[in-house]
């Protein structure tokens, strides 16, 4: 339980240190709120004693997905550039008089 409650603290932290850096403002309730559900339901799932270890890793897990994230590294690959126009000048159907 105590890994879970470290990887809580360190995952609040990240999202206060992203929200006061990008927007010079503290984070808004519900990014807060919504870490805080997600790491109770691990604590949850920690609960029950065989699945203690992976509650933790995954809690840790998401941290890791956080400063990955913060950090630039990884994510969504760019979007491709979209394709030239066609060098005769259109391709749509001919204007009719």
């Amino acid at each position: 339980m105590r890994g879970i409650i470290l990887a809580w603290l360190i995952g609040e932290g990240v999202i206060v240190y992203r929200s006061v850096a990008k927007n010079h403002a503290p984070p808004v309730p519900g990014a807060l709120l919504s870490t805080s559900g997600l790491f109770i339901l691990l604590a949850v799932l920690a609960e029950y004693q065989p699945a203690e270890y992976l509650a933790t890793a995954l809690a840790f897990g998401v941290d890791i997905a956080a400063l990955l994230n913060l950090w630039g590294v990884g994510g969504a690959a760019p979007a491709p550039a979209p394709a030239p126009a066609p060098a005769g000048g259109g391709g749509g159907a001919p204007k009719t008089a």
